[in-house]
């Protein structure tokens, strides 16, 4: 969780409240505490693309759902001041992969 340590430190830095990150390399679906935001992400095989979410610490208890669609496709809702808001993190495949994969992504 080095880079992660990392990230955090310079999300504060930059006063930025929430971010999502592509090509991580966290295996598993979990969630953790990462230097004053919580992480959540989403991953399958090890060296395959993965997505994550990061919240700071004050919006962290307004997310009311996390929905892990695969290793390429996360999003999380939050409900602030009564309205509902969605943040999608993606991973798009590249324009090299077979036309299948695309497809279906």
């Amino acid at each position: 969780m080095g880079k992660s340590i990392e990230v955090g430190e310079i999300l504060q830095k930059r006063r930025i409240n929430i971010a999502c990150v592509q090509e991580t390399r966290w295996v598993d679906t979990k969630a953790q505490d990462v230097n004053g935001y919580k992480l959540w992400y989403s991953g399958g095989v090890r060296g395959k693309n993965r997505v994550g979410i990061l919240v700071d610490i004050d919006l962290n208890e307004l997310v009311v759902d996390i929905i892990r669609v695969n290793d390429r496709l996360m999003f999380i809702k939050l409900v602030v001041g009564g309205l509902t808001l969605s943040v999608v993190s993606d991973y798009a495949p590249r324009a090299s992969l077979d036309e299948d994969v695309n497809r279906y992504f």
